[in-house]
């Protein structure tokens, strides 16, 4: 987590070095090359041990789908997919580094204990990259918080008729993904479902949102004194 953390930070610090054009294509183009051959040696993993099924495998659980959409968005630059699912993916990442529940409870020094982390790990990367290096951070709306609603409702309805079809677990519709985790906060099946509808998004978003927010009333206030003051 600290490695995590220190990433982020030098992402944040040299930015502005990152954002030299012989660097930008390089580093955006390895980040997303990057997680996607991790996620490939997830799923080689799983095919050697005998492990991969439709029920557990597929990559919809958030962070799977924060995987994928952290590298399309990197080789893409498509601001409108990042916008509509931001929120959902971050938090997503956020909440799985500080309550990590790595498959099977796997631990130091097996592969699935790296793999975990280094995949959660390099989405938060990815989008600190994304929002500071490509600078997606200075559009980022309110009105985009609401569309991840939209989106994570839209994902979530798609999972659930994966769930029926395969017997999976994805999003964790069907039950929590173990002991200790954020799930905790919310009770217990089905209820937790509903908690976290109500409340846990809701707080979770608009605290992820905070900083735009934030940003964003200094960039008016500055303007309209400047215009005042011009």
């Amino acid at each position: 987590v600290a490695l995590i953390a220190i990433a982020i930070t030098l992402v944040i610090v040299f930015r502005e070095q990152l954002k030299n054009p012989k660097l930008f294509n390089r580093f955006r183009i390895g980040l997303g090359v990057v997680i996607f051959l991790q996620e490939l040696s997830l799923n080689l993993y799983r095919i050697a041990s005998g492990q991969w099924m439709l029920s557990t495998s597929l990559p919809l659980q958030l962070c799977g789908l924060a995987v994928l959409s952290s590298a399309y968005v990197l080789f893409s630059q498509d601001k409108k997919y990042f916008y509509y699912t931001f929120f959902v993916m971050m938090i997503g990442a956020s909440l799985a580094v500080l309550t990590p529940a790595v498959e099977e409870n796997l631990g130091f020094p097996h592969y699935r204990f790296f793999q975990y982390f280094f995949s959660h790990g390099m989405i938060l990367v990815n989008f600190t990259f994304i929002l500071f290096v490509m600078d997606y951070q200075k559009d980022m709306k309110y009105r985009y918080l609401l569309m991840n609603f939209v989106s994570l409702a839209g994902f979530a309805l798609f999972n659930l008729v994966v769930d029926l079809l395969t017997g999976g677990n994805y999003m964790y519709l069907m039950g929590k993904p173990g002991p200790n985790t954020a799930f905790d906060l919310f009770g217990e099946h089905p209820w937790y479902l509903l908690n976290i509808f109500l409340f846990g998004i809701p707080i979770f978003f608009h605290l992820f949102y905070l900083p735009f927010f934030i940003r964003n009333r200094i960039v008016s206030y500055k303007t309209k004194r400047a215009v005042a003051l011009g």
